[in-house]
Protein backbone atom coordinates (compact mmCIF):
# COMPACT_ATOMS: atom_id res chain seq x y z
CA UNK A 1 0.00 0.00 0.00
CA UNK A 2 1.30 3.45 -0.83
CA UNK A 3 2.30 5.74 1.99
CA UNK A 4 -0.38 8.21 2.99
CA UNK A 5 0.55 11.10 5.20
CA UNK A 6 2.52 11.26 8.44
CA UNK A 7 -0.28 10.85 10.97
CA UNK A 8 -0.52 7.77 13.15
CA UNK A 9 -1.75 4.92 10.92
CA UNK A 10 -1.40 1.15 10.95
CA UNK A 11 -1.26 -0.69 7.64
CA UNK A 12 -2.40 -4.25 8.40
CA UNK A 13 -1.76 -5.58 4.91
CA UNK A 14 1.90 -6.37 5.68
CA UNK A 15 3.70 -7.76 8.72
CA UNK A 16 2.92 -10.33 11.40
CA UNK A 17 -0.87 -10.74 11.82
CA UNK A 18 -0.51 -11.58 15.52
CA UNK A 19 1.72 -8.58 16.19
CA UNK A 20 -0.56 -6.22 14.26
CA UNK A 21 -3.71 -7.46 15.96
CA UNK A 22 -2.13 -7.27 19.40
CA UNK A 23 -0.88 -3.74 18.74
CA UNK A 24 -4.27 -2.62 17.49
CA UNK A 25 -6.50 -4.45 19.99
CA UNK A 26 -4.58 -3.56 23.18
CA UNK A 27 -5.76 0.09 23.18
CA UNK A 28 -9.29 -1.18 22.43
CA UNK A 29 -9.12 -3.51 25.43
CA UNK A 30 -7.85 -0.71 27.66
CA UNK A 31 -10.63 1.54 26.37
CA UNK A 32 -13.27 -1.09 27.10
CA UNK A 33 -11.78 -1.62 30.54
CA UNK A 34 -11.80 2.12 31.18
CA UNK A 35 -15.45 2.28 30.11
CA UNK A 36 -16.31 -0.49 32.60
CA UNK A 37 -14.62 1.38 35.46
CA UNK A 38 -16.28 4.61 34.38
CA UNK A 39 -19.75 3.02 34.38
CA UNK A 40 -19.16 1.81 37.93
CA UNK A 41 -17.94 5.25 39.01
CA UNK A 42 -20.84 7.05 37.31
CA UNK A 43 -23.42 4.88 39.08
CA UNK A 44 -21.61 5.16 42.39
CA UNK A 45 -21.54 8.99 42.24
CA UNK A 46 -25.29 9.15 41.58
CA UNK A 47 -26.02 6.71 44.39
CA UNK A 48 -23.84 8.46 46.96
CA UNK A 49 -24.95 12.00 46.06
CA UNK A 50 -28.62 11.48 45.27
CA UNK A 51 -29.62 8.19 46.88
CA UNK A 52 -31.43 5.02 45.85
CA UNK A 53 -34.28 6.84 44.12
CA UNK A 54 -31.83 8.41 41.66
CA UNK A 55 -30.30 5.02 40.97
CA UNK A 56 -33.76 3.66 40.18
CA UNK A 57 -34.47 6.58 37.81
CA UNK A 58 -31.19 6.01 35.98
CA UNK A 59 -31.45 2.23 35.96
CA UNK A 60 -35.02 2.23 34.65
CA UNK A 61 -33.88 3.62 31.29
CA UNK A 62 -30.43 2.06 30.98
CA UNK A 63 -31.56 -0.82 28.75
CA UNK A 64 -33.35 1.47 26.27
CA UNK A 65 -30.48 3.96 26.10
CA UNK A 66 -28.08 1.05 25.64
CA UNK A 67 -30.12 -0.12 22.65
CA UNK A 68 -30.03 3.34 21.06
CA UNK A 69 -26.31 3.89 21.63
CA UNK A 70 -25.29 0.42 20.49
CA UNK A 71 -27.34 0.92 17.34
CA UNK A 72 -25.52 4.22 16.75
CA UNK A 73 -22.10 2.67 17.45
CA UNK A 74 -22.89 -0.24 15.14
CA UNK A 75 -23.76 2.17 12.34
CA UNK A 76 -20.52 4.13 12.61
CA UNK A 77 -18.41 0.96 12.97
CA UNK A 78 -20.09 -0.48 9.88
CA UNK A 79 -19.66 2.70 7.85
CA UNK A 80 -15.97 2.73 8.82
CA UNK A 81 -15.37 -0.69 7.23
CA UNK A 82 -15.67 0.96 3.81
CA UNK A 83 -12.94 3.40 4.84
CA UNK A 84 -10.78 0.44 5.96
CA UNK A 85 -11.20 -1.41 2.67
CA UNK A 86 -10.16 1.62 0.64
CA UNK A 87 -7.29 2.32 3.02
CA UNK A 88 -6.05 -1.24 2.52
CA UNK A 89 -6.25 -0.76 -1.23
CA UNK A 90 -4.42 2.57 -1.09
CA UNK A 91 -7.39 4.15 -2.86
CA UNK A 92 -7.20 7.78 -1.74
CA UNK A 93 -10.32 8.84 -3.65
CA UNK A 94 -12.24 5.95 -2.12
CA UNK A 95 -11.09 6.97 1.37
CA UNK A 96 -12.33 10.53 0.87
CA UNK A 97 -15.63 9.33 -0.62
CA UNK A 98 -16.15 6.93 2.28
CA UNK A 99 -15.23 9.53 4.91
CA UNK A 100 -17.63 12.04 3.35
CA UNK A 101 -20.57 9.65 3.25
CA UNK A 102 -19.74 8.26 6.68
CA UNK A 103 -20.27 11.77 8.05
CA UNK A 104 -23.43 12.35 5.98
CA UNK A 105 -25.06 9.02 6.83
CA UNK A 106 -24.15 9.36 10.51
CA UNK A 107 -25.56 12.88 10.67
CA UNK A 108 -28.87 11.83 9.13
CA UNK A 109 -29.07 8.74 11.33
CA UNK A 110 -28.32 10.73 14.48
CA UNK A 111 -31.04 13.26 13.71
CA UNK A 112 -33.60 10.55 12.90
CA UNK A 113 -32.83 8.61 16.09
CA UNK A 114 -33.00 11.72 18.27
CA UNK A 115 -36.17 13.22 16.78
CA UNK A 116 -37.92 9.84 16.58
CA UNK A 117 -37.36 8.93 20.22
CA UNK A 118 -38.02 12.44 21.51
CA UNK A 119 -41.41 12.39 19.80
CA UNK A 120 -42.44 9.20 21.64
CA UNK A 121 -40.57 9.82 24.90
CA UNK A 122 -43.73 10.41 26.98
CA UNK A 123 -45.00 6.93 26.10
CA UNK A 124 -41.71 5.25 27.01
CA UNK A 125 -42.25 4.99 30.81
CA UNK A 126 -45.45 3.02 30.18
CA UNK A 127 -43.84 0.79 27.55
CA UNK A 128 -40.88 0.13 29.86
CA UNK A 129 -43.19 -0.55 32.84
CA UNK A 130 -41.36 2.02 34.98
CA UNK A 131 -42.92 2.41 38.46
CA UNK A 132 -44.98 5.57 38.88
CA UNK A 133 -42.77 7.04 41.60
CA UNK A 134 -39.74 6.68 39.31
CA UNK A 135 -41.28 7.60 35.98
CA UNK A 136 -40.96 11.39 36.10
CA UNK A 137 -37.27 11.45 37.02
CA UNK A 138 -36.49 8.66 34.56
CA UNK A 139 -38.22 10.57 31.77
CA UNK A 140 -36.26 13.76 32.53
CA UNK A 141 -33.00 11.79 32.55
CA UNK A 142 -33.82 10.01 29.29
CA UNK A 143 -34.91 13.22 27.53
CA UNK A 144 -31.54 14.89 28.13
CA UNK A 145 -29.68 11.76 27.02
CA UNK A 146 -31.73 11.54 23.82
CA UNK A 147 -31.08 15.20 23.04
CA UNK A 148 -27.36 14.43 23.30
CA UNK A 149 -27.39 11.43 20.94
CA UNK A 150 -25.97 13.45 17.96
CA UNK A 151 -22.99 14.48 20.13
CA UNK A 152 -22.44 10.90 21.26
CA UNK A 153 -22.70 9.70 17.67
CA UNK A 154 -20.18 12.34 16.48
CA UNK A 155 -17.75 11.19 19.17
CA UNK A 156 -18.08 7.53 18.13
CA UNK A 157 -17.91 8.42 14.44
CA UNK A 158 -14.51 10.03 14.89
CA UNK A 159 -13.24 7.09 16.94
CA UNK A 160 -14.43 4.65 14.25
CA UNK A 161 -12.87 6.76 11.51
CA UNK A 162 -9.49 6.79 13.25
CA UNK A 163 -9.62 3.04 13.90
CA UNK A 164 -10.48 2.47 10.24
CA UNK A 165 -7.04 3.77 9.25
CA UNK A 166 -5.32 1.77 11.98
CA UNK A 167 -5.20 4.33 14.81
CA UNK A 168 -6.65 2.78 17.96
CA UNK A 169 -4.46 4.77 20.37
CA UNK A 170 -5.91 8.26 19.87
CA UNK A 171 -9.53 7.10 20.45
CA UNK A 172 -8.32 5.63 23.76
CA UNK A 173 -6.85 9.00 24.74
CA UNK A 174 -10.09 10.77 23.85
CA UNK A 175 -12.03 8.19 25.89
CA UNK A 176 -9.72 8.78 28.83
CA UNK A 177 -10.33 12.53 28.58
CA UNK A 178 -14.09 12.09 28.10
CA UNK A 179 -14.40 9.74 31.09
CA UNK A 180 -12.45 12.05 33.39
CA UNK A 181 -14.44 15.10 32.29
CA UNK A 182 -17.70 13.18 32.68
CA UNK A 183 -16.91 12.24 36.27
CA UNK A 184 -15.97 15.82 37.17
CA UNK A 185 -19.14 17.16 35.55
CA UNK A 186 -21.21 14.50 37.37
CA UNK A 187 -19.90 15.74 40.70
CA UNK A 188 -20.46 19.39 39.75
CA UNK A 189 -23.92 19.02 38.19
CA UNK A 190 -25.37 16.61 40.76
CA UNK A 191 -23.63 18.34 43.68
CA UNK A 192 -23.30 22.14 43.87
CA UNK A 193 -25.61 22.83 40.91
CA UNK A 194 -28.32 20.49 42.20
CA UNK A 195 -29.43 19.29 38.77
CA UNK A 196 -30.36 15.78 39.94
CA UNK A 197 -30.33 12.89 37.48
CA UNK A 198 -30.64 15.37 34.60
CA UNK A 199 -27.17 16.56 35.63
CA UNK A 200 -25.80 13.06 35.11
CA UNK A 201 -27.30 12.96 31.60
CA UNK A 202 -26.06 16.45 30.78
CA UNK A 203 -22.57 15.52 31.98
CA UNK A 204 -22.49 12.55 29.60
CA UNK A 205 -23.64 14.59 26.60
CA UNK A 206 -21.33 17.54 27.32
CA UNK A 207 -18.26 15.38 27.93
CA UNK A 208 -18.73 13.44 24.70
CA UNK A 209 -19.56 16.63 22.79
CA UNK A 210 -16.32 18.20 24.00
CA UNK A 211 -14.37 15.11 22.96
CA UNK A 212 -16.10 15.20 19.55
CA UNK A 213 -14.98 18.83 19.03
CA UNK A 214 -11.40 17.96 19.97
CA UNK A 215 -11.52 14.88 17.74
CA UNK A 216 -12.66 16.94 14.77
CA UNK A 217 -9.79 19.38 15.28
CA UNK A 218 -7.31 16.48 15.57
CA UNK A 219 -8.52 14.73 12.40
CA UNK A 220 -8.66 17.90 10.28
CA UNK A 221 -5.16 18.87 11.38
CA UNK A 222 -3.46 15.47 11.12
CA UNK A 223 -5.32 13.48 8.46
CA UNK A 224 -5.47 15.22 5.08
CA UNK A 225 -6.49 11.83 3.64
CA UNK A 226 -9.80 12.13 5.49
CA UNK A 227 -10.63 15.69 4.45
CA UNK A 228 -13.31 15.98 1.80
CA UNK A 229 -15.15 18.58 -0.25
CA UNK A 230 -18.50 18.77 -2.06
CA UNK A 231 -17.21 16.71 -4.98
CA UNK A 232 -17.10 13.58 -2.77
CA UNK A 233 -20.89 13.84 -2.49
CA UNK A 234 -21.03 12.65 -6.10
CA UNK A 235 -19.99 9.10 -5.16
CA UNK A 236 -22.22 6.57 -6.93
CA UNK A 237 -25.51 5.36 -5.46
CA UNK A 238 -24.19 1.78 -5.31
CA UNK A 239 -21.21 2.90 -3.24
CA UNK A 240 -23.46 4.76 -0.78
CA UNK A 241 -26.02 1.96 -0.51
CA UNK A 242 -23.35 -0.69 0.14
CA UNK A 243 -21.95 1.54 2.87
CA UNK A 244 -25.41 2.07 4.36
CA UNK A 245 -26.28 -1.64 4.41
CA UNK A 246 -22.93 -2.54 6.00
CA UNK A 247 -23.58 0.01 8.76
CA UNK A 248 -27.17 -1.15 9.25
CA UNK A 249 -26.06 -4.78 9.43
CA UNK A 250 -23.50 -3.99 12.15
CA UNK A 251 -26.06 -1.88 14.02
CA UNK A 252 -28.71 -4.60 13.94
CA UNK A 253 -26.14 -7.20 15.01
CA UNK A 254 -25.42 -5.23 18.19
CA UNK A 255 -29.02 -4.19 18.80
CA UNK A 256 -30.51 -7.67 18.48
CA UNK A 257 -28.07 -8.87 21.13
CA UNK A 258 -29.21 -6.09 23.46
CA UNK A 259 -32.88 -6.87 22.90
CA UNK A 260 -32.22 -10.44 23.97
CA UNK A 261 -30.43 -9.26 27.10
CA UNK A 262 -33.36 -6.99 28.02
CA UNK A 263 -35.85 -9.86 27.62
CA UNK A 264 -33.67 -12.19 29.68
CA UNK A 265 -33.33 -9.55 32.40
CA UNK A 266 -37.10 -9.45 32.82
CA UNK A 267 -37.13 -13.16 33.69
CA UNK A 268 -34.26 -12.66 36.14
CA UNK A 269 -36.20 -9.86 37.87
CA UNK A 270 -39.03 -12.32 38.54
CA UNK A 271 -36.67 -14.54 40.57
CA UNK A 272 -36.26 -11.92 43.32
CA UNK A 273 -33.72 -9.45 44.65
CA UNK A 274 -31.12 -12.03 45.74
CA UNK A 275 -30.72 -13.40 42.23
CA UNK A 276 -30.89 -9.95 40.64
CA UNK A 277 -27.96 -8.86 42.81
CA UNK A 278 -26.12 -12.12 42.14
CA UNK A 279 -26.51 -11.85 38.39
CA UNK A 280 -25.37 -8.21 38.42
CA UNK A 281 -22.27 -9.08 40.45
CA UNK A 282 -21.45 -12.19 38.43
CA UNK A 283 -22.09 -10.45 35.13
CA UNK A 284 -19.92 -7.44 35.98
CA UNK A 285 -17.03 -9.74 36.88
CA UNK A 286 -17.52 -12.00 33.86
CA UNK A 287 -17.54 -8.99 31.52
CA UNK A 288 -13.97 -8.26 32.53
CA UNK A 289 -12.98 -11.61 31.03
CA UNK A 290 -15.03 -10.93 27.89
CA UNK A 291 -13.28 -7.65 27.05
CA UNK A 292 -10.21 -9.03 25.19
CA UNK A 293 -12.48 -11.06 22.91
CA UNK A 294 -14.57 -7.99 22.12
CA UNK A 295 -11.42 -5.97 21.42
CA UNK A 296 -10.08 -8.66 19.09
CA UNK A 297 -13.44 -8.73 17.32
CA UNK A 298 -13.23 -5.00 16.59
CA UNK A 299 -9.59 -5.40 15.53
CA UNK A 300 -10.29 -8.27 13.15
CA UNK A 301 -13.05 -6.25 11.47
CA UNK A 302 -10.55 -3.52 10.57
CA UNK A 303 -7.82 -6.05 9.75
CA UNK A 304 -10.03 -8.10 7.42
CA UNK A 305 -11.44 -4.96 5.76
CA UNK A 306 -7.97 -3.61 4.97
CA UNK A 307 -6.74 -6.94 3.62
CA UNK A 308 -9.96 -7.53 1.68
CA UNK A 309 -9.49 -4.14 0.03
CA UNK A 310 -5.85 -4.96 -0.73
CA UNK A 311 -6.77 -8.36 -2.20
CA UNK A 312 -4.80 -10.24 0.50
CA UNK A 313 -7.41 -12.92 1.15
CA UNK A 314 -5.12 -15.51 2.72
CA UNK A 315 -3.85 -12.99 5.25
CA UNK A 316 -7.40 -12.78 6.59
CA UNK A 317 -7.28 -16.48 7.50
CA UNK A 318 -3.89 -15.93 9.16
CA UNK A 319 -5.36 -13.04 11.14
CA UNK A 320 -8.30 -15.12 12.36
CA UNK A 321 -5.95 -17.89 13.49
CA UNK A 322 -3.75 -15.34 15.28
CA UNK A 323 -6.82 -13.91 17.04
CA UNK A 324 -7.81 -17.37 18.25
CA UNK A 325 -4.29 -17.94 19.56
CA UNK A 326 -4.16 -14.59 21.36
CA UNK A 327 -7.50 -15.13 23.04
CA UNK A 328 -6.62 -18.74 23.89
CA UNK A 329 -3.64 -17.47 25.91
CA UNK A 330 -5.89 -14.97 27.71
CA UNK A 331 -8.52 -17.66 28.31
CA UNK A 332 -6.02 -19.84 30.17
CA UNK A 333 -5.25 -16.90 32.48
CA UNK A 334 -8.96 -16.11 32.81
CA UNK A 335 -9.72 -19.65 33.94
CA UNK A 336 -7.08 -19.42 36.67
CA UNK A 337 -8.37 -16.05 37.86
CA UNK A 338 -12.06 -16.98 37.70
CA UNK A 339 -11.59 -20.02 39.91
CA UNK A 340 -9.36 -18.28 42.44
CA UNK A 341 -10.52 -14.70 42.98
CA UNK A 342 -14.22 -14.88 42.07
CA UNK A 343 -15.70 -14.79 45.63
CA UNK A 344 -13.52 -11.88 46.75
CA UNK A 345 -14.10 -10.00 43.48
CA UNK A 346 -17.89 -10.39 43.77
CA UNK A 347 -17.82 -9.00 47.32
CA UNK A 348 -15.74 -6.05 46.12
CA UNK A 349 -18.07 -5.30 43.19
CA UNK A 350 -21.36 -5.65 45.05
CA UNK A 351 -20.38 -4.73 48.61
CA UNK A 352 -22.66 -7.56 49.76
CA UNK A 353 -22.34 -9.68 52.89
CA UNK A 354 -24.96 -12.17 51.72
CA UNK A 355 -23.50 -15.66 51.32
CA UNK A 356 -26.33 -16.59 48.92
CA UNK A 357 -25.63 -13.60 46.66
CA UNK A 358 -21.90 -14.40 46.57
CA UNK A 359 -22.51 -18.11 46.01
CA UNK A 360 -24.95 -17.49 43.15
CA UNK A 361 -22.72 -14.85 41.52
CA UNK A 362 -19.70 -17.18 41.67
CA UNK A 363 -21.80 -19.93 40.07
CA UNK A 364 -22.57 -17.57 37.17
CA UNK A 365 -18.85 -16.87 36.69
CA UNK A 366 -17.79 -20.50 36.98
CA UNK A 367 -20.34 -21.58 34.38
CA UNK A 368 -19.60 -18.74 31.95
CA UNK A 369 -15.81 -18.53 31.86
CA UNK A 370 -15.05 -22.13 30.71
CA UNK A 371 -17.33 -21.53 27.71
CA UNK A 372 -16.13 -18.00 26.93
CA UNK A 373 -13.67 -19.34 24.34
CA UNK A 374 -16.40 -20.12 21.76
CA UNK A 375 -17.94 -16.71 22.57
CA UNK A 376 -14.69 -14.96 21.59
CA UNK A 377 -14.39 -17.13 18.48
CA UNK A 378 -17.99 -16.23 17.61
CA UNK A 379 -17.28 -12.49 17.93
CA UNK A 380 -14.07 -12.78 15.89
CA UNK A 381 -15.68 -14.74 13.04
CA UNK A 382 -18.78 -12.55 12.99
CA UNK A 383 -16.73 -9.37 12.71
CA UNK A 384 -14.43 -10.92 10.12
CA UNK A 385 -17.47 -11.74 7.97
CA UNK A 386 -18.65 -8.14 8.26
CA UNK A 387 -15.18 -6.99 7.20
CA UNK A 388 -15.35 -8.96 3.95
CA UNK A 389 -18.88 -7.70 3.15
CA UNK A 390 -20.66 -10.93 4.14
CA UNK A 391 -23.49 -9.29 6.08
CA UNK A 392 -26.32 -11.84 6.10
CA UNK A 393 -24.70 -14.63 8.13
CA UNK A 394 -23.64 -12.36 11.05
CA UNK A 395 -27.14 -10.88 11.15
CA UNK A 396 -28.78 -14.31 11.15
CA UNK A 397 -26.38 -15.35 13.89
CA UNK A 398 -27.50 -12.43 16.04
CA UNK A 399 -31.12 -13.40 15.40
CA UNK A 400 -30.32 -16.93 16.53
CA UNK A 401 -28.80 -15.52 19.72
CA UNK A 402 -31.95 -13.47 20.32
CA UNK A 403 -34.13 -16.55 19.80
CA UNK A 404 -32.05 -18.51 22.30
CA UNK A 405 -32.42 -15.84 24.98
CA UNK A 406 -36.16 -15.60 24.37
CA UNK A 407 -36.52 -19.38 24.81
CA UNK A 408 -34.58 -19.24 28.07
CA UNK A 409 -36.48 -16.18 29.32
CA UNK A 410 -39.94 -17.58 28.56
CA UNK A 411 -39.41 -21.25 29.33
CA UNK A 412 -36.10 -22.36 30.86
CA UNK A 413 -35.70 -19.72 33.59
CA UNK A 414 -39.31 -20.01 34.88
CA UNK A 415 -38.95 -23.81 34.85
CA UNK A 416 -35.43 -24.24 36.26
CA UNK A 417 -34.76 -20.96 38.02
CA UNK A 418 -31.36 -19.34 38.45
CA UNK A 419 -29.25 -22.24 37.08
CA UNK A 420 -30.93 -21.63 33.71
CA UNK A 421 -29.75 -18.00 33.86
CA UNK A 422 -26.19 -19.23 34.31
CA UNK A 423 -26.25 -21.57 31.32
CA UNK A 424 -28.28 -19.35 28.97
CA UNK A 425 -25.45 -17.43 27.33
CA UNK A 426 -22.95 -20.33 27.24
CA UNK A 427 -25.51 -22.48 25.40
CA UNK A 428 -26.36 -19.71 22.91
CA UNK A 429 -22.65 -18.99 22.40
CA UNK A 430 -21.95 -22.60 21.38
CA UNK A 431 -24.97 -22.78 19.05
CA UNK A 432 -24.13 -19.46 17.38
CA UNK A 433 -20.45 -20.39 17.09
CA UNK A 434 -21.39 -23.59 15.24
CA UNK A 435 -23.68 -21.59 12.95
CA UNK A 436 -21.11 -18.91 12.07
CA UNK A 437 -18.40 -21.58 11.64
CA UNK A 438 -20.66 -23.29 9.08
CA UNK A 439 -21.15 -19.97 7.28
CA UNK A 440 -17.38 -19.42 7.13
CA UNK A 441 -16.88 -22.98 5.85
CA UNK A 442 -19.35 -22.39 3.02
CA UNK A 443 -17.35 -19.39 1.74
CA UNK A 444 -13.94 -21.02 2.35
CA UNK A 445 -13.05 -21.05 -1.35
CA UNK A 446 -12.86 -17.28 -1.31
CA UNK A 447 -9.92 -17.51 1.11
CA UNK A 448 -8.22 -20.39 -0.69
CA UNK A 449 -8.07 -18.54 -4.04
CA UNK A 450 -4.89 -16.85 -5.13
CA UNK A 451 -4.47 -13.18 -4.25
CA UNK A 452 -7.12 -11.09 -5.99
CA UNK A 453 -6.66 -7.58 -7.35
CA UNK A 454 -7.11 -4.81 -4.82
CA UNK A 455 -9.84 -2.23 -5.12
CA UNK A 456 -9.15 0.31 -7.85
CA UNK A 457 -6.65 2.94 -6.88
CA UNK A 458 -6.86 6.60 -7.71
Amino acid sequence: MQKMGKARMLDMTAGSPAGLLLKFSLPLFLGNLLQQFYNLADTSIAGHMLGDQALAEIGATTALYGLIINFAIGLTNGFALTVSRNFGAGNQKGIKDAACWMVCLSAVSGIVLTVGFLLVRKELPTLLQIPEETAEGALCYLTVLLAGVPLTMAYNLEASLLRAVGNSVTPLLFLLFSSGLNIMLDICFMGPLGMGVQGAAAATALAQGTSAALGLFYIVRNYPELRFTKKELKAGARFVMEMFWTGLSMALMLTIYNIGSVILQSSINALGSVYIAAQVGGRRLAEFFYLPGLALGTAIATYSSQNYGAGCRRRIVEGVKASFLLYGIWWAAAMALAFSIAPAAVRLITGTDSREVVRSAVLYVHVSIPVVLPMAALVILRNMMQGIQRRIAPLLCSGLELAGKVVFALWAVPAWGYPAVCVCEPVTWVVCFLFISGAVFLCRQEFLDEERPALSRD
